[in-house]
C-alpha cells in the first residue's frame, strides 16, 4: 500500500563530506594582506582555515567524490537510492540538470528521479523539504542530496572580506524514509527587493558578461563592486539576519507550543562565529545548545548545516528522541527553518 502524507516520515543518518586539497589559512590571508594583520575584525570571525576549489576543478566533481565516499561507507546504499537532488552555484551544463549527470556518473539506475535546487546559504532546508515531500507522497524512500560550495571561483582577488569568510566543499547525505523520526514545521521567507545585497550581477540573461563586468563601480550601498564577481553587503545582510531569523524561530516554536529550552540542539547556518553568537544572543537561545563549527571550514554556503550534522553524528551527539531546530538565511534575501525530531 502506498504511503500517504499522514504516515510517511523521514530522517538523516548518513552524511559524507569532501573538501578540495587546496587550503587557504588565516596566515595565508595575512601574507596576502599584511596590512590586516593587526586588525581585530578577523579574529572575532573565528575562521582559521578554508578549503579552496582548484582552478580546473568542476564543482560537481566535489559532489561526486562526496557521494562516492558515502557509498564506500554504506556499501548497500547505492541500490536503495531512488531520487537525487543537487545544489551548487555552478552547474555542469545549461541543460541537462547536473543531478542527472551525477546519476549516470554514480552508476545509479534509470528509475532515479533527478532535480537541481539552488538557494545559496538557504539551500539545505529547501533540499530537505523537497526530499521529505517526495517521501511523504510515496514517490521516493531514499533521496540522495548532494550540495557543493564553490563560491571562491567568483571572488575578486582583492576582496578581503569574502576571501576570508568563505570556503569550498561538498557533502552527500540521504533523506530516508523512517518510522519515527520526522522533519516538520517548515518556514520559508524571501525578500526579492533585497536581491542586490548578495549577488553576482553579470553572467546570466538579465545582465550578460560585457566589457564592464570586471570594472569597479560604486553601488547603492557605497561599496566598490565588480559586476562579474561575487558581492555581499555584509552590514546589510547582518542587520537582515538579526531582524528576520529570531522572529522566524519564535514563530516556529510558538506553532508547536514549544519554548526555547524544549529544543535539544540549534543548528544555524554558519557564516562565521561572530554572526552565529550574535544571532543566538539576540534570539535568546540557550548558549550551550547552539552548535558552532566554522573554524576549519569557513562559510561553506549550502554545506554548513550538513557539516554540523556529520560531525554531531560522528560524535554521537544526535540521538533518538531529540528535537532539533534548523535555521538558514542568505541570498535572496531568504530565510527558512524547520524542526527535526530524531
Amino acid at each position: 500500500m502506498q504511503n500517504t502524507i499522514f504516515d510517511s516520515m523521514s530522517n538523516i543518518s548518513k552524511v559524507a563530506l569532501y573538501f578540495p586539497k587546496k587550503t587557504y589559512t588565516t596566515e595565508d590571508f595575512f601574507s596576502d594582506f599584511p596590512e590586516e594583520r593587526g586588525s581585530k575584525t578577523w579574529v572575532k570571525l573565528g575562521i582559521n582555515n578554508r578549503h579552496i576549489i582548484g582552478d580546473y576543478e568542476v564543482p560537481s566533481d566535489l559532489g561526486f567524490k562526496a557521494a562516492e565516499l558515502l557509498f564506500e561507507q554504506h556499501p548497500n546504499l547505492k541500490a536503495e537510492i531512488d531520487f537525487i537532488l543537487f545544489t551548487s552555484p555552478e552547474r555542469d551544463y545549461y541543460t541537462p540538470v547536473t543531478a542527472g549527470v551525477l546519476q549516470h556518473r554514480l552508476g545509479l539506475g534509470n528509475h532515479v528521479g533527478c532535480m537541481d535546487v539552488h538557494q545559496g546559504c538557504s539551500s539545505f532546508i529547501y533540499l530537505v523539504s523537497h526530499a521529505d515531500g517526495l517521501i511523504k507522497i510515496g514517490a521516493a524512500s531514499n533521496v540522495l542530496v548532494i550540495a557543493v560550495s564553490s563560491l571562491s571561483k567568483k571572488f575578486h582577488a582583492q576582496d578581503k572580506a569574502n576571501r576570508f569568510i568563505f570556503g569550498d566543499g561538498a557533502c552527500a547525505f540521504v533523506v530516508e524514509k523512517d518510522d519515527t523520526a520526522n522533519f516538520h514545521s517548515y518556514f520559508f521567507g524571501n525578500d526579492g527587493e533585497k536581491k542586490d545585497k548578495i549577488i553576482i550581477k553579470d553572467g546570466e540573461h538579465r545582465s550578460p558578461l560585457n566589457d564592464k563586468s570586471f570594472l569597479p563601480f560604486e553601488n547603492a550601498f557605497g561599496d566598490e563592486q565588480y559586476p562579474g564577481h561575487f558581492y555581499q553587503d555584509g552590514a546589510g545582510v547582518f542587520r537582515f539576519t538579526l531582524d528576520r531569523v529570531p522572529k522566524m524561530i519564535n514563530a516556529v516554536l510558538e506553532k508547536n507550543n514549544l519554548v526555547k529550552e524544549d529544543i535539544d540542539l540549534y543548528l544555524l547556518h554558519q557564516p562565521n562565529e561572530f554572526i552565529v553568537k550574535t544571532l543566538a544572543r539576540i534570539a535568546k537561545l540557550p548558549e550551550e545548545k547552539v552548535i558552532l563549527d566554522v573554524e576549519n571550514y569557513g562559510n561553506t554556503v549550502s554545506v554548513t548545516i550538513p557539516i554540523l550534522i556529520h560531525n554531531l553524528l560522528k560524535e554521537n551527539k544526535i540521538r533518538k528522541g531529540q528535537k532539533i531546530l534548523i535555521a538558514a538565511f542568505g541570498t535572496g534575501l531568504s530565510w527558512n527553518c524547520c524542526i527535526w525530531e530524531t
